[in-house]
């Protein structure tokens, strides 16, 4: 008699990370489930929308969760769920908090119950500004500079605590980009405005924060791979791993590439209100521990990560657009008061 295939539950299912994940899984064979807040349809989940199970459920309720992971009955669960976006965390810091730490609690009491494994994100941004520009290790002391940051930090005391009750492996992973990340990070913001210009339905130029700084960028379907490589570890207490790319870019460079792929001239500008305090100018990750444990490695090139990243946005572009609205717009560009008024999609976390 054939093996059963893996069960596996994801929070944040819907979202960025998460549904990169549940593609994956899907294609390797697993029964994927996941925990979902908002209502049908989830765009994107549409490629594999009838092979996963999602299951209604807000983590900041607990019983909602609880609920939600005892009908799942999951041998592994992948807690992605969370509000990512550092600007929106500083401005709604009680709902950063409900999020990120007490869904995590939530998400962690359940999984406890079940004495399941529980992959968990926590981020790089823990690390705050280092003391040197040498990669970061796992030991490297914690110093959150913004309500993000110190929710990831918070979120981590809380799922050490279920250890002896549950295997909990964390990772923290360097900056992730790629397809469906939320506009209001630099890469992606960056294309949906180069996606937009395209279209004549914003202005072509591009406003931008600092662009110095210099992080490890991961494509999101290589993290996709480094949560399913963390589903195998079997490790006695609570471990945590980084995970980055092992290469350092300003997001400059970045910049640079998407300009280089735009199909209209775009001009760039600073804008002072984007300009964020508490920015390390370098972030390294020491990532050989999560290598060596996992044979794990990125495989998609920078290159292709923004293309794909750009390619997204110009599909999303042309679907938000009625028929015909593209001759009203290429007149109205003409106008200033046209610079902003692309459709933005709903801001919103993943729990």
């Amino acid at each position: 008699m054939p093996a059963m295939p893996p069960r596996v539950l994801i929070t944040g299912i819907t979202g960025f990370a998460g549904s990169h994940l549940a593609e994956r899984l899907v294609g390797r064979g697993d029964d994927v489930h996941g925990i979902a807040h908002e209502r049908r349809p989830f765009p994107y989940l549409m490629r594999v929308a009838g092979s996963v199970t999602i299951h209604a459920a807000d983590i900041t309720d607990p019983v909602a969760t609880r609920r939600a992971v005892d009908t799942a009955r999951p041998e592994i669960v992948y807690h992605l769920a969370g509000q990512a976006v550092p600007t929106l965390a500083t401005g709604d810091p009680l709902a950063a908090v409900r999020i990120n730490v007490i869904g995590t609690g939530n998400v962690a009491e359940a999984v406890a119950a079940a004495g399941i494994h529980l992959v968990a994100a926590s981020s790089a941004d823990v690390y705050g500004i280092p003391d040197d520009p040498a990669p970061a290790t796992e030991e490297s002391p914690l110093r959150p500079t913004n309500v993000y940051a110190a929710t990831k930090v918070a979120a981590e005391s809380v799922l050490r605590a279920i250890g002896g009750r549950a295997r909990v492996t964390i990772l923290r992973p360097s900056n992730q980009i790629g397809p469906r990340q939320h506009p209001r990070l630099a890469a992606s913001e960056f294309a949906k405005r180069i996606a937009e210009a395209e279209a004549h339905v914003a202005e072509p130029v591009i406003r931008h924060g600092q662009l110095d700084p210099r992080r490890e960028f991961l494509d999101v379907r290589d993290m996709a791979a480094a949560y399913e490589a963390a589903g195998g570890i079997d490790d006695a207490e609570p471990t945590t791993y980084n995970v980055g790319s092992g290469t350092a870019v300003s997001v400059g460079a970045i910049l640079d590439v998407l300009l280089g792929l735009a199909q209209v001239p775009i001009r760039t500008e600073l804008d002072e209100d984007r300009v964020r305090p508490g920015v390390p100018s370098v972030l390294l990750l020491e990532s050989s521990r999560f290598r060596e444990r996992t044979g794990w490695s990125p495989a998609i090139p920078l290159e292709r990560s923004l293309s794909d990243t750009l390619d997204f946005w110009r599909e999303w572009v042309r679907s938000q657009r009625p028929a015909g609205a593209q001759t009203e717009a290429t007149k109205e560009t003409r106008s200033s008061t046209r610079a902003e008024r692309g459709a933005l999609p709903r801001a919103r976390s993943e729990r």
